[in-house]
């Protein structure tokens, strides 16, 4: 009988990507692994309920509890680790005994954060990883949630990125907004660009279709405030309803031909075979948190850290970042 344990390059093959993008999946908690001595294996099981999360169109739910889940706008289907912090929060938003023992909840996507997470684990504190869109990590901060949101939003009446969110979404709250790196935004198309695609107008030709992003997070925003900017109206485009929820889901439709075009940043696409990126728009990521804890021994190590050259390093090796406004700092 074959057996359900797969190894990483097992996963590849099935997936049609490359073995260290894997890895990376397995790192950020996307895919749970287990360890059989020094190996890492991943079950059938698990890596069939990864692919059905990341699933464009309508979703069967197989019992009432994932139907409440659905219903929790700071949820995301798919996140072993975004589920492991909202299994430690109680009704009303507050983190019951398991949770409390992590001394921050970081909620964000990029590479980046396995830099900070990694820097804190060194330091002995204990953290825990949600991977939420920026709106919802910012409704989840203020309600007391999570410890620092990642944002990556773009006001289209400012050309600004997060603060007017900021102003908006945590009125009376006063927060730190410290600056991380920033991204190229832009569309993943096959390899080659057959299409000849090359602006946010081309999602008005004719039969092109796309793979989308959800609701709530900042790629999903600035690609509705460009349609609205340049009179596209959404319900023309094939496949706008379609959604992903990571990048790398939307890449994987791209490569294998459901889509013509998917969005997200330039570092969604690295190592993914037939695939080209066509840059569009620089974007920051910022770091959202409450005054409150900003003398947090967590929250104050995570400051120094990005002030310091050695987390500039650090992106260099990563690579694809502008560190031009690393470390910038505001309050509000």
């Amino acid at each position: 009988m074959q057996s359900t344990l797969l190894t990483a390059e097992d996963v590849a093959l099935q997936l049609r990507i490359k073995k260290y993008t894997v890895y990376e999946l397995i790192k950020r908690g996307e895919l749970p692994s287990s360890k059989v001595g020094k190996q890492v294996r991943v079950s059938q099981a698990d890596l069939n309920s990864y692919l059905e999360a990341g699933r464009t169109g309508p979703r069967t739910k197989t019992n009432a509890a994932e139907a409440d889940d659905e219903n929790c706008p700071w949820d995301r289907p798919g996140s072993a680790a975004n589920a492991a912090v909202l299994r430690g929060m109680s009704t009303d938003g507050m983190a019951d005994e398991s949770t409390s023992r992590a001394s921050i909840i970081i909620s964000g996507q990029d590479a980046c954060i396995d830099l900070l997470l990694a820097k804190l684990a060194g330091t002995g504190e204990a953290a825990l990883r949600s991977y939420m869109g920026c709106y919802n990590s910012l409704y989840a901060l203020y309600n007391g949630r999570i410890t620092m949101a990642a944002a990556h939003l773009w006001d289209a009446k400012t050309d600004t990125y997060n603060y007017p969110f900021i102003h908006h979404l945590l009125p009376g709250l006063p927060v730190g907004v410290l600056r991380l790196v920033g991204r190229m935004q832009g569309f993943y198309v096959k390899e080659e660009n057959p299409l000849n695609i090359k602006s946010w107008k081309d999602l008005a030709r004719p039969g092109i279709t796309m793979i989308n992003r959800e609701k709530g997070c900042g790629t999903r925003i600035l690609l509705d405030q460009k349609l609205s900017s340049l009179g596209i109206d959404p319900r023309s485009i094939p496949g706008y309803t379609r959604e992903s929820s990571s990048h790398l889901g939307c890449v994987g439709i791209v490569a294998k031909g459901g889509a013509d075009l998917g969005c997200g940043c330039a570092r969604g696409a690295e190592g993914i075979h037939g695939i080209e990126f066509i840059p569009l728009q620089l974007e920051w990521y910022d770091f959202v948190f409450r005054l409150s804890d900003k003398n947090s021994f967590a929250v104050k190590s995570i400051l120094d850290y990005v002030n310091s050259p050695e987390f500039k390093q650090d992106l260099e090796i990563l690579g694809g970042y502008d560190t031009s406004q690393t470390g910038v700092y505001k309050e509000f």
